[in-house]
């Protein structure tokens, strides 16, 4: 449920369809978005992504010849112009020797009830209206291995909510073993909010099925179904600027002026579009505990001028509002991709009180591509270094190295001969295409109030005098919007 204070944020049914949908979204738009066919060709001609179309069962005949054994071990059954996610059918597997396949809750299904699937679908069972259908076979997504450990053997997506050129609310959906592998939440799938802005996990919550009320959400913090049963909270989602950027592109490209758009993360092909929705859900708010409504009448009416224009706003406007709860969900702080920090000089270590004369503020890099964290010898040297860093040039180390092994070799053959009290261990790194061996200190470090001993190692001067590494940003999450 969403908190009572934010109620009247909440875009409700009849609003969405008479403020929104009919306005925004034309019929000619609508009829691609309702045709799965139609809208493989749309994307297909724009280059973006899709699942790959193995077979396409327009009646009952064509079925009578289909060649079975063509079919792949896993592949997907959806109805072309469905609803909701009903009628479709994960398989993951084949039984061997036999034309039954395997779905992710471990039952099976033989030719026989397969065709007998298919024929629900063309009489229009799943579809809008119970209109006749085409039976569509497509590849079954590969998931990416980050989302696979959070999911029940099947393929989690991601929906985002587009209007006027902006993206306005995501979620992820993540397959469990009661909605059979698909991402449907009326079937047991779990939504999980995503910040706009970043792309991490916040909240998550999963249909009641006790409750005697319809459409009702309790919270859930871990997985389910798995053998060890993952936190769901602070999870970064890959390739997210990619991701709001072919969210928009669909947009663009369907005419559809309020859209929802799922995306799926391949293992190889890495986004992929199941499909446009002229007519999104709204369980979405309760997945991000936000309302659409207020956030749709804040884009009104702006001029948005292109698609990394639609993505800035959306990060500018909407970003900044749940940093909070992923802080509270994922219990790490958020940190600016550059933060101001506090470093204190040598002398700070030993002494009770520290004056101002003892600290140095400096505009650090948050850097999760290395490992270790690197300060500037110019910078060190400010922090009451400049003994230490006289010291280790007074070393005959060579001052490069052919390859990391050898120099790896040169510091388990020689590490007794560094005798310095503030040198901790040397490094070896890369710096301008060069080799390297680099003392490394310890300095006392505050970062977002949070103070903490960090091992750095000593560099040329750098572009940032101090570069954080993921060794010690893992009580952190990066927010990329506050990078300027």
């Amino acid at each position: 449920m969403l908190q009572s204070n934010r109620i009247k944020e909440v875009l409700g049914l009849n609003r969405r369809n008479q403020e929104y949908v009919r306005p925004y979204n034309p019929p000619s738009a609508k009829r691609i978005a309702d045709n799965k066919i139609l809208t493989k060709k749309l994307l297909s001609a724009e280059g973006i992504s899709t699942p790959s179309v193995y077979k396409l069962i327009k009646n009952k005949k064509q079925l009578q010849f289909l060649d079975w054994e063509s079919l792949p071990k896993s592949f997907v059954i959806k109805p072309n112009q469905g609803t909701g996610g009903n009628g479709i059918i994960v398989f993951y597997g084949k039984k061997k020797g036999e034309n039954s396949w395997i779905r992710p809750n471990g039952t099976t299904m033989s030719q026989k009830d397969i065709t007998l699937h298919i024929e629900n679908i063309l009489e229009g069972r799943f579809s809008m209206g119970d209109r006749s259908d085409i039976a569509i076979i497509e590849e079954r997504v590969r998931t990416d291995p980050l989302l696979k450990q959070y999911s029940y053997k099947g393929v989690p997506d991601i929906r985002i909510i587009c209007f006027n050129g902006v993206p306005i609310m995501a979620m992820t959906r993540i397959p469990t073993k009661r909605s059979n592998g698909t991402a449907n939440l009326h079937s047991g799938a779990i939504c999980t909010g995503l910040d706009i802005s970043t792309g991490i996990t916040t909240n998550s919550m999963q249909m009641n099925t006790k409750s005697i009320f319809s459409d009702t959400y309790e919270g859930i913090e871990y997985t389910t179904d798995l053998k060890v049963n993952k936190k769901l909270s602070g999870i970064q989602i890959p390739d997210w600027d990619e991701i709001l950027t072919i969210a928009l592109k669909c947009q663009k490209a369907s005419k559809l002026g309020y859209i929802g758009v799922d995306i799926a993360l391949d293992a190889e092909k890495g986004p992929v579009v199941f499909e446009l929705n002229a007519r999104p859900g709204l369980g979405i708010q309760v997945a991000n505990q936000a309302g659409l409504r207020s956030r749709l009448e804040r884009i009104k009416g702006l001029e948005i001028n292109s698609i990394k224009h639609g993505i800035r706003v959306a990060k500018n406007l909407f970003g900044g509002e749940v940093e909070e709860s992923i802080e509270t969900v994922s219990g790490r702080k958020v940190v600016s991709i550059t933060e101001k920090i506090l470093l204190y000089n040598k002398k700070a270590n030993l002494q009770k009180t520290v004056k101002a004369s003892d600290k140095e503020i400096a505009t650090a890099f948050m850097d999760t591509g290395i490992q270790s964290s690197r300060i500037s010898v110019s910078l060190a040297n400010r922090l009451g270094f400049i003994d230490t860093i006289k010291y280790f040039n007074s070393l005959n180390i060579p001052k490069k190295f052919d390859t990391l092994k050898d120099a790896q070799t040169y510091i388990d053959d020689n590490e007794t001969l560094i005798k310095n009290e503030y040198i901790k261990r040397v490094a070896k790194i890369i710096e301008d295409g060069i080799i390297k061996i680099r003392p490394v200190i310890e300095v006392k470090t505050k970062i977002s109030g949070d103070t903490q001993d960090i091992e750095m190692i000593i560099t040329e001067d750098l572009e940032y005098l101090v570069v954080i590494g993921r060794n010690n940003l893992k009580g952190y999450l990066i927010d990329t919007s506050k990078t300027f």
